[in-house]
């Protein structure tokens, strides 16, 4: 009676887990790098994470570990990377083992059903791959554009050198996608300058930013890019690469 009662209480407690268990972006196609978000109480070891897949069925196992203050802040969430995944219909459980050399049962969270879009069609102002990289030119060592991508949406980072000589960044964002009428894809948005504090007496009431000017990333063939850029009046093109380790 009592293994029984156990038993009910443990499929209870998984099934109430579910819930707790979000596909991240919410609406992935096969440009983005899909996530499965767990939001719970505790922490789990990063080093212990394995994903598998057997047809459209994905698991994901992770040990759990006891750290002191470690996720308890209310809505604390870890996520596990399920990678870029083709258009179709997968399921995708989480199992949390218990810490290695300690007792007790491997606790089954889910399975949550997710869809996995297909790509606009040809010719549509969307992205066809994802552009999340470092990028920069040999030929100008120092400088680089930071590129974060989430299906449609893009924010970029432009690290270079000011008329002083000193490291300073811009952003692009926000901005949207366009072709032109050679089928050409283009990110197109606004350029800040951020100010703030030395990072060693930081203090958040000193940051500011305002827009100076305006920028374009184009994605070109033979895994290139071209960084239009105006800024204070001053216009510059940088043709960019991927920076390979």
């Amino acid at each position: 009676m009592k293994s029984a009662l156990l038993a009910l209480l443990i499929v209870a407690a998984t099934a109430a887990a579910a819930d707790d268990l979000a596909i991240v972006p919410a609406n992935p196609t096969p440009v983005d790098t899909v996530r499965l978000r767990w939001t719970h109480v505790g922490c789990t070891n990063p080093n212990a994470i394995q994903v598998t897949q057997d047809s459209n069925r994905i698991t994901v196992s992770t040990d759990r570990t006891f750290v002191a203050d470690c996720g308890t802040v209310n809505g604390f969430f870890e996520e596990f990377a399920l990678g870029r995944l083709p258009s179709g219909e997968y399921d995708v459980q989480l199992a949390v083992n218990p810490p290695p050399g300690t007792l007790g049962p491997t606790l089954l969270i889910g399975i949550l059903h997710f869809s996995v879009a297909r790509l606009p069609p040809t010719g549509t102002a969307a992205p066809r791959d994802d552009y999340t990289d470092l990028w920069w030119s040999p030929s100008r060592s120092g400088e680089g554009l930071l590129v974060k991508q989430s299906s449609g949406k893009l924010f970029a980072v432009w690290v270079v050198y000011d008329t002083d000589h000193r490291a300073t960044w811009y952003s692009l964002q926000p901005g949207a996608w366009s072709r032109d009428a050679a089928n050409v894809l283009t990110f197109t948005g606004i350029v800040y300058r951020t100010t703030g504090p030395w990072w060693g007496q930081f203090n958040p009431a000193q940051v500011s930013i305002a827009p100076v000017g305006n920028a374009s990333f184009t994605p070109l063939v033979g895994g290139l890019a071209r960084f239009d850029v105006v800024i204070d009046g001053v216009a510059a093109t940088t043709t960019l690469q991927r920076m390979q380790f």
